[in-house]
This record gives structure tokens, C-alpha cells and sequence, in this order.
């Protein structure tokens, strides 16, 4: 609205000077230097200027610009924290004895067939075995022996090993019953695992059952 009635003022001023130059011409023209229409219509355009100027200013302060408001920035949000693995505790070997004996058997047969029970006179074939669960080696003048020999028909009374037997191997000895007894009944002999130094190791005793009918 102000806008619009500045240019109207304007335009207003504009006509009534070129109206007044106008009717101030002489009629007679004197010695008097005088504004040509052209010079006239210059500086009522440069008044004209400086009060629209002046209606700007005005206005501007009039009615401010809005000043803009700062853009909101998001803040950023923290990348998601990842667990460490876990790392299971590393399982140390079981440390073993440098001797030990492990599983043991004894196989009791007559001419290749395994049994337990027998008539008196017959003859068996009796082995007894040992496994190697400790981390040392079995040389092979370790040897099995005879610690109860029932009727005295176990033989031979000693069988040596004869090879080296590594840890988790197994050490075989034979040896001959040459009756299964006398008397009607429960037979046994017992073995033991013994040193190439004569001691007989722990847990290397092993004793063999038979029946006779």
C-alpha cells in the first residue's frame, strides 16, 4: 500500500513540474539562461529518485525482514557398540606320568578258541595284555613275570617284551598253562608288568581266571 502511494505522489510531482515549466515560459525570452524540457524532465526523474530512495528506506525499517532461523542440525548418532568375542580359555594337555599303566585283559584259549571254562587236563594258552598310558616308552627288555602260578603249570615263569611300545600302544606277553588243574573248581595265576630295571610298575598286575568242570 505505502508503495503505491509513493509512485502515485510521484507520478503526481512529475506532472505538476513539467505543467509549471510549462507556464512560466516567456513570451519574450531574455538574456536569462533557462532549463531546456529535456533538463527539466532529468531533474524531476533525479527528485523523483531520492524520495522513492527515501520511501524505501522507510519502509525497510518500517517492516523488517525476518531474520531466518538457523537450520536445526540433527546430531549424529553413535554407531552400535559390537561385543567383543569371546574367547574360550585354551584347554592345556593333561600332563601324564612318565610310567603308567592304562587298559589291561587277558585272553585264555584251548588250540585258537577263547573260553574261560575247562576239563583238568587240558592245555591253555594264556596272554595278557597292557596299554602304555603314561609319556615315556616301554623299552624292550621290559618283561611280564609269574607272581602266582596255579599248580605250578604256569610256564614260562618270565616272557620279555622284545620291542619298545610308545605311548597309547599296547604290550602283549603269552604264555602256556600246561593244565588247567587238578582239582574241579576256580583257577587263576597273576601276572605283572615289570622294568627293565626288575621293578614291577604300579598298577601292572593282571590276574587271569579260569573254571575247570
Amino acid at each position: 500500500m505505502i508503495r503505491f502511494r509513493t509512485i502515485s505522489f510521484i507520478s503526481l510531482l512529475l506532472l505538476t513540474l513539467i505543467g509549471s515549466g510549462c507556464n512560466n515560459i516567456p513570451k519574450a525570452p531574455t538574456a536569462t539562461p533557462t532549463m531546456s524540457e529535456a533538463e527539466m524532465m532529468e531533474a524531476a526523474q533525479a527528485t523523483a529518485l531520492a524520495i522513492f530512495s527515501m520511501t524505501q528506506t522507510q519502509d525497510a525499517i518500517l517492516n523488517p525482514s525476518a531474520t531466518p532461523e538457523p537450520t536445526a542440525t540433527s546430531t549424529p548418532l553413535a554407531p552400535p557398540t559390537i561385543p567383543a568375542p569371546v574367547i574360550p580359555p585354551t584347554s592345556t594337555a593333561e600332563t601324564k606320568p612318565y610310567l603308567s599303566v592304562g587298559y589291561k585283559s587277558c585272553y585264555i584259549s584251548k588250540d585258537g578258541v577263547e573260553g574261560y571254562n575247562w576239563v583238568p587236563y587240558d592245555r591253555l594258552y594264556v596272554e595278557v595284555c597292557y596299554t602304555n598310558n603314561g609319556s615315556g616308552t616301554w623299552n624292550q627288555n621290559y618283561y611280564a613275570q609269574v607272581t602266582r602260578n596255579d599248580g605250578g603249570n604256569t610256564s614260562p615263569l618270565s616272557v620279555p617284551l622284545g620291542k619298545n611300545v610308545g605311548p597309547g600302544e599296547k604290550a602283549c606277553f603269552s604264555f602256556n598253562q600246561n593244565m588247567a588243574g587238578y582239582e574241579l573248581g576256580e583257577h587263576y595265576s597273576v601276572f605283572a608288568l615289570t622294568t627293565d630295571s626288575g621293578a614291577i610298575m604300579n598298577e601292572g598286575y593282571k590276574a587271569c581266571y579260569w573254571t575247570v568242570y
